[in-house]
């Protein structure tokens, strides 16, 4: 859905009981700041939800480029980060693309390449990624980071975290600057251009490269 501000206007009162209960409950999950106001304000909010349906953690991207000095264009629920985005395409695949963002995920998935999943940000790929890799076997990663020195040094440092543990890496080289959504929506068709990339991606181990399935 879409914060636009208008959540408080939706609840019971706060001079309420009902009102006061739900509010604190949203404002201790981390939907609302203590403020009363909407943490995920003009942003595209996406949950991401455990195999029971229950949400684990949720997503915001700002939709609005035009924002003041210092507002993160991504936003997350307080406190550690829990859940897995898309958890069924590692049962159903061995060769997983890691995105930085749920919104960067979406993009591949929006082009048909369902095989996909995604960090929290450059920082936040957890315990959680790496044991349900394990679980279900993950053979490759293609790390798909955004093409800029952050995304680079954390693509460098996650794939030799990641081969220590025996899954082969990859590297997404978008144009340099570039995130996943950026390319995919200023080289079209996105199904093609995406798939180049992939098809592309640039082996990070020692050795010959194993060939991508």
């Amino acid at each position: 859905g879409f914060a636009n501000r208008t959540l408080g206007y939706r609840l019971p009162a706060m001079n309420r009981k009902a009102g006061h209960e739900i509010r604190s409950q949203l404002q201790q999950i981390g939907i609302l700041r203590d403020s009363g106001h909407e943490h995920f304000n003009g942003s595209i909010v996406i949950p991401v939800r455990d195999e029971q349906g229950n949400v684990q953690e949720v997503y915001g991207r700002k939709i609005n480029d035009r924002l003041r000095k210092g507002t993160p264009m991504h936003l997350y629920l307080p406190g550690p980060h829990q859940g897995i985005f898309n958890q069924q395409a590692l049962k159903e695949n061995t060769e997983i693309i890691l995105c930085e963002s749920i919104i960067d995920a979406l993009t591949f998935w929006c082009a048909g390449f369902k095989n996909v999943t995604c960090s929290y940000g450059i920082e936040g790929f957890t315990k959680e990624h790496l044991a349900a890799f394990k679980q279900y076997g993950t053979k490759s990663i293609l790390i798909a980071y955004d093409r800029d020195p952050a995304g680079e040094k954390a693509a460098t440092t996650l794939a030799a975290k990641l081969m220590k543990e025996g899954i082969d890496c990859y590297r997404i080289q978008f144009p340099k600057g570039m995130d996943a959504n950026e390319y995919a929506e200023q080289v079209t068709p996105a199904s093609k251009s995406l798939g180049v990339v992939i098809r592309s991606a640039q082996w990070l181990g020692n050795g010959k490269p194993k060939p991508l399935t």
